[in-house]
Parts: structure tokens; C-alpha cells; sequence
């Protein structure tokens, strides 16, 4: 099921690394080295180390446990090797493009006005995000707009691009109101990015939650 090239978050002691699959083979993960994903540096583990493991694919996630089981390379690419029982993999839940609050900085076009401007999400998933904009915001419902989204993600920014339309004005009390808005055109690589993006950010919340 787990395909070469497929990205791993694996966990060990409360930390959270990221690698990739470079081979599969006999119920074996071949996995460049993984690089801790808060000091973004390759970190050196031994045979016999445990690990618990999670990935996404078709927008769910799944997870199981692992051992370090030997060292190779794969054209000549260093790798660990996991042990991998296909049996014993869990899907931890649905991902029908969960979403989840985060204030990220967004920069907005209207394909009909051309008007622009800032603003930042209030909230995101794999398939739309919502906007915080003035109460005197002119964007109407069933509007077409130019996006280019600011993801920070595993120590770096990335700039996404995308179409999206606005599907409903949401008024509030406060001084600004909320923009819902679809995605009608994105890169899938884009795409599995924001999910990314959604999937680290509740695993360190259920990390919190566990530790508090």
C-alpha cells in the first residue's frame, strides 16, 4: 500500500521526524534518514529502535508501529530499514479535508474587479480556507478570486497559488466578517501540502492534550 516516494512522519520519545519512502520491498520500508522536524538537522538512529509511524494517502491517515531492523542503500542513497506488517496498519480517521484554525497571510484578487488586497485565513482545510475581511469588504458570494496563500511548513515558507470562489459572506458582531471560500484550482502537490499542513498541526495538539 505504501508507495516509493511517499512521505513518512515517524515519532520516537515524544519527537517528530520526517523522512521518505525510498524503496519497498518484502514487507520492508527503505527510508532516506530522517531529519528531526524542529531543528530540521539528520538525526542518526540504531537498529532496534521503535518508532511509531503516520502517513496520508487519499486523504486519510494511517498509522502503525515500526523497528529499525537494518541499514542499506538503495542507488547508493543511505537508508534505514523498517519492518512494515500491512496487518497491523490503523487508519486513524477520515480525512475528508479536515478543518482546522490557523492564521496564515493571504493576499487576495477578484477576477472580476481586479481588486486587492491582505488579509489572513481563519481557517483552512485540503479543499477551502476562510478569510477575516472588513465589514465593507465588496466580495460577493459565487465570486471567482486569485490566492496566493503563505504555508510555513517544515522550517520554510512556502507560496501556494490558487483559484478559489467564494461560497458564503458569514456576518459577525465583530469589526470584520468571515469569507468562505472553495478551491476550484490548485496544484495536488499544493494541495497535499495544506493537508500536511492540517495533519502535523493536530498531531501536536494530541501531543499536548496527551502531555498536559
Amino acid at each position: 500500500m505504501i508507495k516509493i516516494g511517499t512521505f513518512l512522519q515517524i515519532e520516537e520519545n515524544k519527537t517528530f521526524y520526517k523522512c521518505r519512502v525510498i524503496n519497498t520491498k518484502n514487507n520492508k520500508l527503505y527510508i532516506d534518514y530522517p531529519i528531526n522536524e524542529d531543528t530540521n538537522q539528520t538525526e542518526l538512529f540504531s537498529v532496534g529502535t521503535l518508532f511509531q509511524v503516520s502517513f496520508i494517502e487519499n486523504n486519510s491517515v494511517y498509522s502503525f508501529n515500526s523497528e529499525i531492523i537494518g541499514k542499506g542503500k538503495v542507488k547508493n542513497i543511505p537508508t534505514l530499514i523498517l519492518s512494515f506488517d500491512q496487518e497491523k496498519l490503523k487508519k486513524i480517521q477520515r480525512r475528508e479535508f479536515v478543518r482546522i484554525e490557523a492564521l496564515l497571510d493571504v493576499s487576495v484578487k477578484s477576477k472580476i474587479s481586479s481588486r486587492s488586497f491582505t488579509s489572513v485565513t481563519h481557517d483552512i482545510s485540503g479543499g477551502g480556507l476562510s478569510i477575516i475581511v472588513d465589514t465593507d469588504n465588496s466580495l460577493q458570494e459565487n465570486e471567482l478570486v486569485d490566492l496566493m496563500l503563505v504555508l510555513p511548513l517544515d522550517n520554510k515558507i512556502e507560496y501556494l497559488h490558487i483559484i478559489g470562489k467564494t461560497v458564503r459572506i458569514h456576518e459577525r458582531k465583530e469589526k470584520n466578517n468571515l469569507v468562505s471560500i472553495k478551491f476550484e484550482e490548485i496544484n495536488p502537490h499544493d494541495q497535499q501540502l495544506i493537508v500536511r499542513f492540517g495533519f502535523l498541526k493536530q498531531l501536536q495538539a494530541r501531543q499536548k492534550g496527551l502531555s498536559s
